[in-house]
């Protein structure tokens, strides 16, 4: 069997199992090795987080960093083989010698020939995402070229956090591809990263018993916080998002919280209230999904070009 490219549409319905605690997916290449035993060496071992780690390797060459990484970390690190055996405050490494592809809606590791290509970043990150949504936090280490920067859309997209290594990288090109693309949330060294993460880890909103449906468990409706902050968002950017999907809303608010380091909605109706550009900044994460057509310059351009004109030769 063989890996599917990263270009390849990845099924709406691809899910891990046991899907409430947050799955922090962390790709790295040239460099990455050394940034990756940085974190772990800073990183708790009760975060309540999964850890999935992947690293472009030889197919040829049985990989140590199950072992290298055990010797950073007191969490379990092993290699996996079944992606619905996710567990939290475990590092998964993926298999030097396995692919992956998407069969049922499911992530699936397939041998993997040494003629084909590394597994991919972008493939990984983007699956989980479509899997865990906003539970998924993505992180890109050392490394050349630009694998994970179109996985990292897709977590942003989801409502994700994203992170990218400083120029602490010895090879900066993967994360700076993802910096400039603007899909990054912090720009930080391994040991800061690991710091954020186990800030994280205990933020309410990303505890365990409240990840799954974080949205509607900790945000109701007619919570009079949630009225305000639409309030806000009608007064000064002129759209009124009370008929939009409001899961999509609350998700959304709650992933700026944890980018502001606020606790509670009332803080956020506030600082919205005092600060106007912060309402601006809202506004644009919200219409992420709504404006990713527009950006997909290809389609609009065969839409504009070819579609368009048919259609309308068509018309008296």
């Amino acid at each position: 069997m063989k890996a599917i490219s990263s270009k390849k549409k990845l099924p709406a319905k691809t899910e891990v199992k046991e899907g409430s605690f947050p799955v922090v997916a962390i790709g790295a290449s040239a460099g990455g090795l050394e940034a990756m035993m940085e974190l772990l060496k800073y990183l708790p071992a009760d975060t309540g987080m999964a850890f999935i780690y992947v690293q472009h390797l030889s197919p040829d060459h049985k990989s140590l960093l199950t072992e290298i990484l055990s010797k950073k970390t007191k969490m379990i690190v092993q290699e996996i083989d079944d992606m619905d055996k996710i567990k939290p405050d475990n590092v998964f490494v993926i298999p030097y010698n396995k692919g992956i592809e998407v069969t049922d809606g499911h992530i699936k590791l397939i041998p993997r020939s040494e003629t084909s290509a590394a597994i991919t970043i972008d493939i990984l990150f983007s699956s989980l995402a479509e899997a865990q949504k906003e539970r998924v936090i993505g992180i890109i280490l050392s490394g050349s070229a630009s694998d994970g920067t179109e996985g990292m859309k897709d977590i942003k997209q989801y409502g994700g956090l994203t992170f990218a290594q400083d120029d602490s990288a010895k090879f900066t090109s993967m994360p700076h591809s993802a910096i400039a693309a603007g899909m990054v949330d912090f720009i930080l060294s391994p040991k800061d990263i690991a710091h954020e993460l186990a800030r994280l880890s205990k933020h309410p909103l990303l505890q365990t018993e409240n990840a799954k449906n974080a949205e509607e468990n900790l945000i109701e409706n007619s919570n009079p916080d949630l009225k305000s902050i639409l309030g806000l968002l009608h007064k000064y950017t002129g759209v009124d998002f009370t008929a939009y999907k409001m899961n999509t809303i609350k998700r959304r608010i709650i992933r700026r919280m944890l980018l502001y380091k606020l606790t509670t909605l009332k803080e956020y109706a506030k600082m919205l209230s005092l600060k106007k550009e912060k309402i601006d900044i809202l506004y644009q994460d919200l219409l992420i999904n709504v404006t990713s057509f527009f950006r997909d310059t290809d389609t609009h351009k065969y839409l504009k070009e070819h579609l368009f004109p048919k259609l309308l030769k068509l018309k008296k």
